[in-house]
């Protein structure tokens, strides 16, 4: 027996306050009659709760909404009824003045009815209102205003489209300001397109008269018969450089003319070629020729450097009979330089090099250029496949320093590149190049004196309007508990103006036709109406009895959420009181318990 703490009366005790919360939590919902009085009651369930009731009372607002709308019709059809009534007693009248048993005398009287019943179409118009909306003479249609007839070009086809362009290649490697280089053919045959490809892609046909080494074949030709005409060639160089050392750039600008900042240093050059023009349409195919050559492989070099100190020059000279020459001058600081000059890479094609800053000269007496494909491209690429440099010491390096484009008075255009080379003593640098076979492209161009005509071909069109579609205003009635669940009821202007029957004579005979003719078109344009807002009252009726609907089961759902099954939370309410009252007398009872340690005290 322990009397420092009396655990059962601390469980009779924490059992008594849970009985009290239960009480508290059913008393509550009694009292409210839902089961969800608080978000801590059931968190989940008052989100969808909620969700639901803004969804019912939103439904509820539309079916009074509805109900509005329906109103709102029933207005205007009723106004529209008594329109239509005046409009047949006005028919009547109408074929009474027509006999002619009645004097005109008589005819000014039925025309006097005629007039004052039209009057009470217009104050029947004018006076029909919902909400002081008025219902029958809207007259803000929206329509294109009336005219009979109206006059508008139609081009039978488009003319041809003049595209000019203006290319110039521009060559660098390693951001070194560029330098413009150019070709150009002397060839004055139709087709001057050639291919020097490094690798055959496909077998090749050989002809009779091919060049030794060569590859020649043929795909179709076609040719256009043209006066005066001068053919050139326009090419761009664009030689790749050694893949080890750096690779090159090409951009292409147009419409700059170069800057230069000294005489031998090159600023950035934009060169601008002739215009190149491209008519729509009229692309001429012309001959292919593919060749390729052997290239050429220079012999081994090794050399040895007493020191570190080491400086490797490599210049590039493209030749004006096209061929190439890499000369590298290797200097360790100490000795004379060490050349290694490679000439007569590659076999010259039939062209001339030249370097202009002002860009590729046009010949005299040209007018237009029509260009085949839209592209002026001219690449020559070196394969330097197996261009090396290697050190027996694994600690050398090679890295390029500088790249310059050179082009003196009267000599021969070059292309530096530098390098700076660190080598331990005594170590072995060894240069191993070799030149394969060189790609060229070229596109060609048709150089022409004749001006091609491009003719628009312009029609009138009288066009006479003999309908016009309106677009009535119309009033959105909110049928639904979201967005864009809504109905239009389309509003109309039955004004006698509207209806053409302002004035209806009977005393000329002209006149008399016109009127019969113009009440019945009133009579079926009230009557067309008249059925609009009867289909739209009748949607309007189902649009009601679908929202009540689903109004009612969507407040079924809601309920059993949230509503409180009274007779389930009497009964629970009665258990958590017995409960409560039992833990009250337990604890009475477990307060007493120590009291048995008194008496063995006592003993």
């Amino acid at each position: 027996m322990i009397i420092s703490h009396n655990l059962a009366a601390a469980s009779a005790h924490r059992k008594t306050q849970e009985n009290a919360r239960n009480n508290s939590s059913h008393l509550q919902k009694l009292s409210s009659g839902q089961r969800i009085d608080r978000a801590s009651d059931d968190a989940a369930g008052l989100a969808i709760s909620e969700k639901m009731r803004s969804q019912i009372r939103g439904l509820d607002q539309a079916n009074r909404n509805i109900q509005d709308g329906i109103s709102l019709v029933q207005t205007a059809e009723g106004g529209l009824q008594e329109i239509s009534a005046i409009l047949q007693r006005q028919r009547e009248l109408i074929v009474q003045g027509l006999n002619d048993t009645y004097t005109n005398n008589d005819r000014l009287k039925i025309e006097s009815e005629i007039q004052e019943l039209t009057d009470e179409i217009n104050h029947i118009s004018q006076s029909t209102s919902y909400n002081t909306i008025n219902l029958l003479a809207r007259d803000d249609y929206k329509i294109l205003a009336d005219r009979s007839s109206s006059s508008t070009n139609t081009f039978l086809s488009e003319p041809p489209t003049i595209t000019t362009v203006q290319k110039t290649v521009v060559y660098a490697a390693s951001g070194t300001p560029p330098e413009a280089r150019h070709l150009t053919s002397n060839s004055n045959t139709s087709s001057t397109t050639q291919t020097y490809t490094n690798t055959n892609v496909i077998t090749p046909i050989t002809s009779q008269d091919s060049g030794q080494g060569y590859n020649e074949y043929n795909v179709d030709t076609y040719t256009t018969t043209k006066t005066d005409t001068e053919r050139s060639v326009y090419e761009t160089l664009a030689p790749t450089t050694d893949p080890q050392y750096s690779a090159p750039d090409y951009w292409y600008a147009s419409g700059i003319n170069p800057t230069w900042f000294g005489p031998k240093t090159l600023g950035h050059v934009y060169g601008t070629m002739s215009e190149i023009v491209q008519v729509d349409g009229m692309m001429r195919p012309v001959e292919y020729t593919s060749r390729s050559n052997t290239g050429t492989v220079p012999a081994w070099d090794h050399m040895w450097f007493p020191d570190s100190d080491v400086s490797i020059k490599r210049i590039r000279t493209i030749l004006p009979d096209n061929s190439m020459q890499i000369e590298y001058i290797i200097n360790n600081g100490n000795s004379t330089d060490t050349n290694v000059k490679l000439s007569n890479l590659v076999n010259p094609p039939d062209h001339s090099v030249m370097t202009d800053a002002n860009g590729l000269l046009i010949p005299n007496g040209v007018t237009s250029i029509n260009s085949p494909s839209g592209n002026t491209t001219y690449t020559m690429t070196g394969t330097e496949a197996n261009a090396s440099i290697t050190f027996d010491n694994s600690l050398g390096s090679l890295s390029p320093t500088q790249l310059a484009i050179h082009n003196p008075a009267g000599g021969q255009p070059t292309i530096n590149f530098d390098w700076d080379v660190s080598l331990p003593s005594q170590s072995s640098l060894t240069l191993a190049f070799k030149y394969g076979p060189f790609s060229l492209n070229l596109d060609v161009f048709e150089r022409t004196n004749e001006t091609e005509v491009s003719t628009r071909l312009e029609t009138t069109l009288n066009v006479k309007i003999k309908d016009i579609d309106y677009i009535t205003p119309k009033l959105t009635v909110q049928a639904g508990a979201n967005q864009g669940q809504h109905m239009d009821i389309p509003l109309f202007n039955v004004q006698a103006d509207a209806l053409g029957i302002t004035t209806m004579g009977l005393l000329l005979p002209s006149i008399q036709e016109q009127a019969l003719s113009r009440v019945d078109k009133a009579i079926s344009k009230i009557s067309n109406i008249r059925g609009i807002y009867g289909s739209i009252q009748n949607r309007m009726a189902h649009a009601l009895n679908n929202t009540s609907n689903a109004a009612e089961n969507l407040s079924n759902a809601e309920s059993r959420i949230r509503d409180a099954d009274m007779a389930k939370e009497m009964l629970e309410y009665t258990k958590s009181n017995i409960l409560s009252q039992a833990a009250q007398a337990m604890l009475t009872q477990s307060n007493q318990s120590p009291q048995s340690v008194l008496q063995l005290l006592h003993q």
